[in-house]
């Protein structure tokens, strides 16, 4: 007996109303007739963008959006989710076409980012699978700037490449090198609107 799947899915590119970096353009799923989510597969095995819920946990929950204009400001601040599936795209596509690399393990590592990861957490960090994102706390918005995006990427990168172990000379070159990248994939993907500031979409340093 033959059986068949009928929930298709289909890579489409859709427009994103992001907080920090303007109107651009993204690639998104289709479930179905009104119904696009942040993932998709045309860039190695995947960019997958999903909601924590201020919660610690990592749940297959999508953004969802009904048009694939996705201009989604509300109380929960779920515009932001934008910046990040934007900003993991633009980095992937940076080292693609700089450098001929397939993600950060080069073999097409899947980039999974969070976002409202846990309550007022201000911090974004990489923990050798993925990427998570706080909200913010008191007057600090959520950090999910595209220069705070490569960076946490790019400690991925780091992690598939030199493996710095521990802190001192190495925990300094690893957070150095994420800087470095950081900027460089601001400049690359926004030309017109960059800086030598780490975390100058947020005025935060970044950790």
């Amino acid at each position: 007996m033959n059986n068949e799947n009928l929930i298709k899915e289909i890579g489409v590119n859709g427009v994103a109303q992001t907080k920090y970096s303007g109107t651009r353009t993204i690639q998104t799923d289709s479930l179905g007739p009104n119904n696009f989510v942040l993932q998709e597969l045309t860039r190695g095995n995947g960019v997958f963008t999903f909601n924590s819920a201020t919660t610690t946990n990592y749940p297959s929950t999508n953004f969802v959006d009904t048009d694939n204009n996705w201009n989604n400001v509300n109380a929960a601040q779920d515009e932001v989710a934008t910046d990040a599936h934007w900003g993991a795209e633009m980095t992937y596509d940076f080292y693609l076409n700089t450098y001929g690399r397939n993600s950060i393990d080069n073999a097409g590592f899947a980039l999974y980012s969070y976002v409202h990861y846990d309550v007022g957490m201000v911090n974004a960090f990489w923990d050798g699978q993925r990427m998570s994102y706080g909200d913010g706390s008191g007057g600090t918005p959520p950090l999910t700037a595209l220069d705070v995006t490569a960076h946490e990427i790019t400690h991925g990168l780091s992690t598939f490449t030199a493996n710095f172990a521990g802190g001192n000379e190495p925990g300094a070159l690893n957070e150095g090198f994420s800087d470095i990248a950081a900027k460089t994939i601001e400049h690359w993907a926004r030309p017109t609107n960059w800086n030598w500031i780490i975390g100058n979409d947020i005025n935060l340093p970044i950790r």
